[in-house]
């Protein structure tokens, strides 16, 4: 793709997300937290950090960063979404870019993603689960522990890419990570990694079909869900456009096992606040 066409698309991602903060700075007359916005600033800039060099985590770092600040655990699912459609579409357009997308492997992962995405979100958004948010916090302590785990031993869950495998595992992401506010990256990326496929072309494939689950997620969510702490939106878009096309160039010099350890110990310590406050 020449540097014209993807300038010209990464421009359109950027009008789309000042159009949709203007909006709802118009619309909200509450007044500005500054507070939130900066502290999601930064955990959008760190999730996107991650998601780009990984492939994976920035839906869970940011849904566990939400659900610590008080945020309800539906409307922290919807935020992330939202603002991860931005990121991974930056992220997805800098690896279609440098050519490391698979044309079939993003064919077989694209419509039941999709379809998981759009039932992972109408569940946790019509669905009255009692305890919600310590639920989603105790999904989110396991995802950090794999992370840390992950990151010290060679967990092998690899599978061969043939439809009847493949698919399952999409809808099992896509609906993991409607529901929960992340899982794409780990459970697709992480599945799949160790194949015959060059690990760059699977992180690069499942980062580029991950813009349009969260498309879909974020969509049938709006529908579902009122905004209303836009500042946390705000923050996680603009600390992810910040970051995500510099990412893979960033971590470049930092090895797997480091930020590995340092997403899953940060996910960990977040949930384990969450859970603690609320049995206290």
């Amino acid at each position: 793709m020449s540097n014209k066409v993807f300038k010209i698309l990464f421009g359109i991602l950027v009008i789309l997300a000042t159009s949709l903060l203007t909006y709802y700075h118009e619309t909200d007359k509450t007044p500005f937290n500054d507070d939130l916005f900066f502290w999601a600033l930064l955990f959008g800039a760190v999730a996107a950090l991650i998601d780009g060099s990984l492939g994976m985590a920035y839906g869970v770092t940011g849904t566990a960063f939400l659900l610590g600040y008080g945020i309800s655990p539906v409307k922290a699912v919807a935020y992330v979404h939202i603002a991860e459609i931005f990121v991974s579409g930056s992220t997805g357009l800098n690896h279609w870019k440098i050519g490391n997308i698979d044309t079939k492997l993003f064919k077989k992962l694209l419509i039941p993603g999709i379809i998981g995405a759009i039932l992972g979100a109408l569940i946790i958004a019509k669905v009255k689960i009692p305890y919600l948010s310590i639920i989603i916090s105790i999904y989110l302590l396991f995802m950090g522990i794999f992370l840390i785990a992950k990151a010290y031993s060679k967990i092998k869950l690899q599978f061969k890419q043939k439809n009847s495998v493949v698919i399952p595992l999409a809808v099992t992401g896509g609906f993991v990570d409607g529901a929960g506010g992340g899982g794409w990256g780990p459970v697709v990326t992480t599945s799949l990694l160790g194949g015959k496929m060059e690990p760059k072309k699977v992180i690069g494939t499942v980062n580029a079909s991950e813009f349009f689950i969260n498309l879909a997620s974020a969509v049938s969510l709006l529908f579902l869900v009122k905004v209303t702490d836009w500042e946390a939106l705000a923050g996680l878009i603009i600390g992810g456009f910040l970051v995500a096309p510099y990412a893979a160039r960033v971590t470049s010099k930092m090895s797997v096992k480091m930020i590995l350890t340092f997403v899953g110990l940060l996910i960990t310590i977040i949930s384990l606040k969450k859970i603690f406050n609320f049995f206290i």
